[in-house]
């Protein structure tokens, strides 16, 4: 009786270990789901999509939606007061579809007059929002207005990036084929793109997006988060660079 008794315990104890095995597979497995690996054919020039201004739940879907579309990423520079409960969805989305997310301080006030404690405050507050409700750690940051400071560049300990503008924020009055136009003028390899997900309507950019991944998929260009960017362009991230970068090269 002792004897069948071990025998049932060690196949129970088996049984038990498969299982547990099998969950730490299906948990890496997710784990390994969420990892940006962009496929880059070899000799392709490479572009990096960048969005100002989200996250919102009807405007960033839009963006999402043409990315989805046409298969490729971008990184979203988030707007830290936007970020709660109800716009967690859109991380989750942009962070499986392999997008990557920046650091677009606190609000939309321009930071170059602020002090470095001012500063590093709207900057850590929208990490620590970014992690908790995406669960990734910001690399980059883009300063509100393109404005900046040395005190900036002291005290933000990240690289700043700007990009060739499609000049698609209010006031600008343009419709979606101008603002495509605009890019693809300032286009050249290592190129980071500067449009934004959420602006007030009338906001055509998603309609933007039609004309302008088609045409720059037709003249060669794949592409890229900016973290894959300056990766695949072999340059280090160094954010005592005291730069904006808009061409990585």
């Amino acid at each position: 009786m002792r004897i069948a008794l071990l025998i049932l315990a060690v196949i129970f104890l088996n049984f038990s270990c498969m299982q547990m095995n099998e969950q730490v597979v299906k948990t890496d497995d997710k784990t390994q789901s969420t990892e940006t690996k962009t496929e880059v054919a070899e000799g392709a020039k490479l572009c990096a999509l960048t969005f100002d201004d989200g996250p919102d739940v009807k405007k960033s879907n839009l963006i999402l939606d043409k990315l989805e579309k046409y298969g490729v990423v971008a990184t979203f520079f988030v707007v830290g007061q936007r970020i709660n409960a109800g716009t967690q969805s859109v991380l989750q989305r942009e962070v499986a579809l392999g997008c990557e997310i920046g650091n677009h301080s606190w609000s939309y006030s321009s930071m170059d007059k602020m002090t470095e404690d001012q500063i590093k405050e709207s900057v850590s507050k929208t990490t620590a929002a970014i992690e908790e409700y995406a669960g990734v750690t910001p690399a980059f940051f883009r300063p509100p207005n393109l404005a900046v400071s040395t005190t900036m560049y002291d005290a933000i300990d990240m690289p700043f990036a700007q990009g060739v503008l499609g000049m698609d924020w209010d006031g600008c009055g343009t419709s979606a084929e101008d603002r495509a136009n605009n890019v693809l003028k300032g286009m050249r390899d290592g190129a980071i793109i500067l449009l934004h997900d959420v602006q007030p309507d009338p906001h055509p950019t998603p309609d933007a997006l039609d004309i302008l991944i088609p045409e720059l998929k037709k003249q060669g260009y794949q592409f890229v988060t900016l973290s894959e960017l300056f990766k695949l362009k072999g340059v280090a991230l160094d954010p005592d660079a005291n730069k904006m970068w808009k061409f990585v090269k």
